[in-house]
């Protein structure tokens, strides 16, 4: 277990298979030969999946940047959300969450390094950085991109002589495995390898107009990534373009919250992106309707309306909660994840980081319908309440939110208002499986936890059957991560981690969690039959699962003694 005060951090990325960006640009300035990536080759294998095949007829080629045109730039001007397109790949989750990330310029140069050129030192090396799993890892490619019939195949500028984003996207395939291990995903997925922060949703029914506004506005001005989408009633109405011009099951990026004065009448308004650069919203306040005719100039020049077809648009919030489902946020450190209820000033907290196993007939017990259940990973968690002193006490009051997001122990009663001074932490959980692309696209298993208050040392089969748990992420969901926020009152816990069908071998990070409010202290720990929690082949977990039975006897625990015996049985 890794512990930390303060959010991921950017620095000394890990180097991707090994490739220093710096050593290779230098080595290829100075012999004149451009670089072509090994790892990453310009080849129809790193394209990937046999639906994006090439057409025999319209061959798939792979070219530099100024062979594709001769005024080829990394960035022209600015970066901005129409620097990037979508091209024929189904990965506009991915680029939705590239266009919120351009909106916030220091989190962008994480990503996106600068000094960066197709002129300048230039070697046909570039280099992005994403957030995987716990660490900021570096990722070096060449710039030769897949073209067809003279034109980009996947994501491409809307100036079109533009090419980070292709870039961007192309180190990203390489990260993950393939272009193809791109197609289809949750746009949490991108917000959060792009930022290191945790991503969540809010379901657009559950508010106001009014409140939803506010809530976004305040997000973004903390500095969140937010997305939208609309929920597909069947997959065969995926991809379809509504009467209003939206498209259905596809991911947009919410770029700005403002609003504007038409008589007397205030009109609240967001600013979405369609990632594929057209197709455009086309009722209320988007780029041609009439109600712009009653704005000033000087209102429309504030806000950068733009009539152009670049798959950006202005929408009223109350035009928007009618027509979308959904939104996204990722908030960047913990205070963000409060919403409303954010601090004025940074509290104590804590980030505590995991990694591990669920092993097929060892630590990979299935959901709580199993018997099996109580020999999944678990997580000791440690809450201690801070001394306060009275003043402190009268800022520390919390209301207790009534949203999906948030759960409480059983027994505290929601209400509107506490009638007595919260005393409980605030927690946020957030467990990630590992790899599930890589290894085949969306292979993702149905993954969740379950928090207990914590009776007694180790966890048997018994306590689980007897004992409920105080908080939980919610329905079993095939995604990469889940994640709760939760109240919990000063004492020990244990966070099980599991999936929903036992003696599914997978790998996950983390335990990703957040505490502030309260001065805490947290410790891993793993029961000992975790310890074997290793892939291994069918025979040798029968040995093992064997000699364990032997040595831990009915108690089906180990001590210290009982476990050297176990380890030297081998």
């Amino acid at each position: 277990m890794a512990s930390s005060a303060s959010p991921p951090q950017f620095t000394n990325p890990k180097k991707f298979r090994n490739q220093d960006y710096t050593t290779l640009l230098n080595a290829h300035l100075k012999s004149g030969v451009l670089f072509s990536d090994p790892t990453f080759p310009a080849e129809q294998k790193s394209i990937g999946g046999s639906e994006l095949d090439p057409d025999p007829k319209k061959a798939i080629t792979w070219k530099r940047p100024k062979e594709i045109t001769k005024n080829a730039v990394f960035v022209e001007g600015t970066t901005g959300t129409t620097d990037i397109c979508q091209g024929q790949l189904g990965n506009c989750w991915l680029l939705a969450a590239l266009s919120c990330l351009t909106m916030h310029p220091t989190l962008f140069v994480k990503v996106v390094p600068s000094n960066q050129s197709l002129s300048e030192s230039y070697a046909g090396i570039f280099h992005f950085t994403f957030w995987q799993y716990g660490e900021w890892v570096e990722v070096v490619v060449d710039d030769r991109l897949p073209v067809r019939e003279g034109r980009l195949l996947f994501s491409y500028s809307h100036t079109r002589n533009e090419f980070w984003s292709a870039l961007v996207e192309k180190a990203y395939a390489k990260l993950i495995g393939s272009y193809a291990s791109l197609k289809g995903g949750n746009i949490s997925e991108g917000m959060e390898d792009f930022t290191g922060g945790i991503a969540y949703s809010l379901q657009i029914p559950s508010y106001t107009p009014q409140v939803l506004w506010r809530r976004l506005t305040g997000a973004l001005s903390r500095g969140s990534l937010l997305s939208c989408f609309i929920q597909a009633t069947s997959t065969r109405d995926v991809g379809k373009v509504t009467a209003e011009g939206l498209v259905n099951g596809h991911a947009y990026a919410i770029t700005e919250t403002d609003k504007v004065t038409k008589g007397s009448e205030e009109v609240l308004l967001l600013r979405v992106r369609n990632p594929w650069g057209f197709v455009e919203y086309f009722g209320p306040w988007s780029d041609k309707c009439k109600n712009w005719n009653a704005i000033d100039k000087a209102e429309k020049d504030r806000i950068k309306l733009k009539i152009t077809e670049d798959g950006e648009f202005w929408i009223s919030v109350e035009d928007f909660s009618k027509l979308f489902n959904t939104v996204e946020l990722c908030n960047v450190n913990p205070e963000s994840i409060d919403e409303e209820n954010a601090p004025a000033t940074p509290s104590a907290w804590v980030i505590s980081e995991h990694q591990g196993f669920w092993a097929t007939g060892s630590t990979a017990g299935g959901s709580r319908t199993n018997l099996t259940f109580w020999r999944n990973p678990q997580f000791k968690l440690v809450l201690k309440e801070q001394d306060q002193t009275e003043e402190e006490e009268e800022d520390d009051e919390v209301e207790v939110d009534d949203e999906d997001d948030v759960e409480t122990v059983p027994e505290q009663k929601r209400t509107d208002k506490p009638k007595h001074k919260a005393k409980n932490c605030t927690v946020v959980v957030e467990l990630l499986q590992k790899n599930r692309r890589q290894k085949d696209k969306l292979n993702f298993l149905f993954i969740g936890f379950h928090i207990y208050k914590l009776q007694g040392v180790c966890l048997d089969r018994n306590f689980f059957v007897k004992n409920s748990p105080v908080g939980r992420s919610g329905k079993y969901k095939a995604q990469r991560g889940v994640w709760r926020k939760m109240r919990l009152e000063p004492g020990n816990y244990i966070i099980v981690v599991s999936t929903f069908r036992p003696h599914q071998p997978g790998e996950f990070f983390d335990i990703y969690i957040y505490i502030y409010i309260h001065y805490i202290d947290i410790c891993c720990r793993v029961c000992a039959k975790q310890v074997m929690a290793t892939p291994a082949s069918p025979e040798d977990q029968v040995r093992v699962e064997k000699i364990f039975d032997k040595v831990a006897g009915q108690d089906d625990m180990l001590n210290a003694m009982e476990f050297m015996q176990l380890v030297n049985s081998g």
